[in-house]
């Protein structure tokens, strides 16, 4: 493995841990991953063996050892405050075996994934949500716990059809096919029954029922696109106030949507989230993040060792992220999202 670089790139959210490795000249070797966790909620222990697996695989394919690896970048949930950045990295490097480390939030390598800018904006919408903007002096705001509750990507949106489920069987909202659906899929006979489990906490978690939204909302019903709508409009207020920190109005910035919610084949969330923008930041270009957010990491890290940015669209790495489905869209299994 000598005469050329390699780098080890992880990204761990509450979902899944992925690694890859690469070489220096942007080809991806190996990948593995692991059962997702995060540092503050699940403890620096269970985040980092879920690192080890998922770096160990990524090794294993690649032929690689710690030994080979130039610099290992992590994009890790919950990495929200100054002082979790050096934890985290001394954490990697007692795991991992690898003395240089980078570590950064999620939603960071996330927007790499999709711009080669080194400004802009991201929203990364899977089983919660996130946000975060670049400015173009290389500032960065996570916006982490100043996310309202409401918009909490799949979590939120499945908690609205439930919601609208009860409002509906109630007369306070209109009726709606998401009725039947969310009754059948948490196994309920009747809304009372909905209701009741709701109140006690014995509902399955609300993201595993965010697809039901966007099944229903492409059969036209006015429930579920409502839900989309108001959705993507108030996450798109994220997006807003990360490009007045960038603080110039006539910069053409990317808004970067990256995560499993924006993978639905219906662009109802894209939709709505553009035309926010469109009155409000028409600076802004919207734009679905080309690769999975470990690939950003990677992409950091080569912007790193090389002294320049890596372009994003170079043969070697779409070639090689496409061989090991890197590639967001082009492996949409799931319509809806599947946070």
């Amino acid at each position: 493995m000598s005469g050329m670089a390699f780098l080890l790139a992880v990204d761990q959210g509450s979902t899944k841990t992925a690694a890859l490795v690469g070489d220096d000249a942007g080809r991806i070797l190996g990948v593995g991953y692991a059962g997702g966790a995060c540092h503050s909620s699940d403890g620096m222990d269970m985040a980092m063996s879920m690192v080890r697996s998922a770096c160990g695989e990524a090794m294993r394919q690649a032929g690689a050892s710690a030994a080979d690896i130039a610099l290992l970048v992590g994009g890790l949930t919950g990495a929200d405050w100054d002082y979790e950045y050096p934890l985290l990295e001394d954490a990697l490097i007692r795991t991992i075996g690898v003395p240089s480390v980078r570590v950064c939030n999620d939603c960071v390598i996330a927007q790499r994934g999709g711009t080669d800018a080194g400004h802009g904006v991201v929203l990364c919408a899977g089983t919660a949500f996130n946000a975060a903007v670049q400015t173009p002096d290389g500032g960065r705001f996570i916006f982490g716990y100043y996310v309202n509750d409401e918009d909490m990507g799949g979590t939120s949106i499945g908690k609205a059809a439930v919601v609208a489920v009860c409002n509906a069987h109630a007369g306070i909202g209109p009726p709606t096919r998401l009725t039947g659906l969310v009754l059948g899929f948490y196994r309920v006979p009747t809304v009372d029954e909905l209701l009741f489990r709701r109140i006690n906490g014995k509902l399955r978690p609300y993201k595993d029922a965010a697809p039901l939204v966007f099944e229903a909302a492409r059969a036209g019903d006015p429930a579920a696109v409502g839900i989309l709508e108001r959705h993507g409009e108030s996450v798109a207020r994220y997006a807003i106030a990360g490009l007045r920190r960038i603080g110039d109005a006539g910069l053409r910035t990317d808004v970067v949507l990256s995560g499993s919610i924006f993978k639905a084949k219906d662009r109802i969330l894209q939709r709505s989230i553009a035309g926010k923008l469109a009155m409000e930041a028409p600076q802004a270009n919207v734009v679905d993040a080309l690769y999975e957010p470990v690939v950003g990491a990677y992409l950091l890290g080569l912007d790193e060792i090389r002294g320049a940015k890596f372009p994003m669209r170079g043969e070697s790495l779409l070639k090689s992220a496409s061989r090991f489905d890197l590639l967001r869209m082009a492996n949409n299994k799931e319509e809806g999202g599947n946070p």
